[in-house]
């Protein structure tokens, strides 16, 4: 059974520890609070995505029966091993006054290992950057959807949202055919169909979410506001949940005809006419959907009391973690939408 990282259990050695930079990192991200992870005990990297369902029929006596079983692919989607060290410095601690110095940088080292999977989780292994192209990162969300094509795709080649029907990758759409267009709530709703049997997130960034609430204002409505069970303030539009990702791009540039190529973007790359879209994504988190992967442990630590070159103490978080998608119809994306 599938867990959100807010739901683990820290048992054994530093669990309070454990417990309490979980605590930090599911505070910092909404993709931790949401999604629910499943755990692998090696880092084998191939598993099985579900690319058609099974047929049923109906069958008189004596009719010869069909066999129609579901249609699975390969995919490989490694763990990645996040991380980092926090150094107490030995001195520093006796100059702070009682103040739990170790705690305080724990907590800030957490909250870096939280930020740093979220753009991962939407840029992992795509971009022309080495920081989010490198092999040693796990394969983020838009990735992935490239992967909804065939195991080799690298690009998103979609249909018209407007015209849904034949395409490359029928979890791709595009506002505009080699240009941008202004999002409305008709592409919403599309792109929500796209995603069996439904979605439970939409993931956008701030610019996007402000956009939905102009139209759904507009509409004669408001998204609705409520709270999880954290207690964090959540917005939904319709039965979904609205997860804020600040990674998304605002800078994506115009598709060539109805191909985005998350590959050769470049995120570096200022805000204009040709590079201003955002890509908005509807998901069915789960175990059979679209979920995270994790090492036997979840979070892990490692304590160094004495370091040979520091007069300090050193306290390493280390998270195996990586997502994958089991099911095509469970991610969908719109891209060349813009909020403006």
């Amino acid at each position: 059974m599938a867990n959100t990282l807010a739901e683990y259990k820290y048992l054994g050695n530093a669990a309070e520890i454990r417990a309490g930079i979980a605590k930090t990192i599911v505070t910092e991200s909404p993709w931790l609070q949401e999604m629910p992870f499943v755990e692998i005990n090696n880092n084998v990297s191939r598993y099985k995505m579900e690319s058609a369902a099974a047929l049923a029929s109906t069958y008189e006596v004596g009719e010869t029966w069909l066999e129609g079983t579901p249609t699975w692919e390969y995919r490989d989607s490694p763990l990645a091993i996040l991380g980092g060290d926090a150094d107490d410095d030995n001195f520093g601690r006796l100059a702070a006054a009682g103040e739990d110095t170790l705690a305080a940088i724990t907590e800030l080292k957490s909250k870096a290992i939280a930020q740093w999977f979220e753009e991962l989780a939407i840029l992992g292994r795509t971009t022309s950057l080495a920081k989010y192209s490198a092999a040693k990162n796990f394969k983020g969300l838009l990735r992935l959807l490239c992967e909804c094509e065939s195991s080799t795709a690298t690009d998103l080649d979609g249909a018209l949202y407007s015209a849904v029907g034949a395409a490359n990758n029928a979890q791709v759409i595009q506002a505009a055919s080699g240009a941008s267009a202004t999002l409305t709530i008709d592409m919403v709703d599309v792109l929500l169909d796209l995603v069996k049997p439904k979605a439970t997130h939409l993931i956008m960034n701030r610019l996007m979410r402000r956009k939905l609430t102009s139209l759904a204002r507009a509409s004669g409505t408001n998204l609705e506001h409520d709270k999880n069970a954290l207690g964090f303030p959540v917005t939904r539009y319709g039965e979904q949940t609205v997860l804020i990702d600040d990674s998304t791009p605002v800078n994506f540039p115009d598709p060539s005809t109805l191909v985005s190529a998350p590959a050769s973007y470049t995120p570096t790359t200022a805000v204009s006419g040709g590079n201003d879209t955002s890509p908005l994504c509807a998901v069915r988190f789960g175990e059979d959907g679209l979920c995270g992967i994790n090492g036997e442990g979840m979070i892990q630590i490692e304590k160094f009391d004495k370091l040979e070159t520091k007069d300090a103490k050193r306290v390493r978080i280390k998270f195996y973690a990586g997502m994958r998608l089991t099911n095509k119809l469970a991610a969908a994306v719109l891209m060349s939408a813009t909020a403006s």
